[in-house]
């Protein structure tokens, strides 16, 4: 019990960086943030996933939801039955890669009508919308300049129709630098060194308070 205590309080002092990190995962500076809904659909929630990777969308509002990709075409459709992709949509095919890569002619049309697949069952789907991060192969030239510097390198808008009126998920990309890493002598503290001090004293603080009460249990 004490020892599930220890590893608890320990998570919750750590830096959100090293508490959530795991061997294989690669962090970056960039993180990109939902502002709102404009105007606010009742029941469409968004986030986004992997700090500046994935739009997810929700529709429980119990009106039909199309997204529009990045030629205003129709991209997603939310409706009760489930989400399903515009596969004449370019987007259909941009959004399968993390990094934005050529259109194979002939395989998309923006101006077509729409054919629609089914992608999802529920009322949630998630994917790589170019709109919300940084697709450059150098970093922005804010970031270039300042690497060392907290900043917002631009405001994003996805698009849609909510039962055909207008809205847009709006949201930001910024940028952070990561966190010092050196020991002392580099001039930086670890987030694992700060673990380890808060895990000494805390085991500390139980061994002198188990101390005390064999003491007072073995006094006359």
């Amino acid at each position: 019990m004490k020892r599930a205590a220890i590893l608890l309080i320990v998570t919750t002092l750590l830096p959100a960086g090293a508490a959530q990190a795991h061997p294989g995962s690669k962090l970056t500076g960039y993180v990109s943030t939902v502002s709102a809904a404009v105007p606010n659909v009742l029941g469409v929630n968004a986030f986004v996933l992997g700090g500046d990777d994935r739009l997810r969308i929700s529709n429980y509002s119990g009106k039909t939801l199309v997204i529009l990709g990045y030629e205003r075409e129709p991209y997603l459709r939310f409706d009760r039955s489930g989400v399903y992709a515009n596969t004449r949509s370019p987007a259909a095919h941009l959004n399968r890669f993390r990094r934005p890569r050529p259109l194979t002619p002939g395989v998309a049309d923006p101006r077509a009508p729409p054919r629609w697949r089914k992608v999802a069952p529920g009322a949630t789907y998630e994917w790589h919308d170019h709109r919300i991060h940084w697709t450059g192969h150098q970093p922005p030239p804010g970031v270039k300049a300042h690497p060392d510097r907290i900043q917002r390198i631009f405001t994003w808008r996805v698009p849609g129709r909510a039962d055909g009126a207008r809205f847009a998920i709006t949201g930001f990309l910024g940028y952070a630098p990561a966190p010092a890493t050196k020991t002392a002598g580099g001039g930086g503290t670890s987030a694992w060194s700060i673990a380890a001090v808060v895990l000494g004293g805390i085991a500390a603080a139980l061994l002198l308070g188990v101390g005390a009460r064999r003491a007072r249990r073995r006094a006359p």
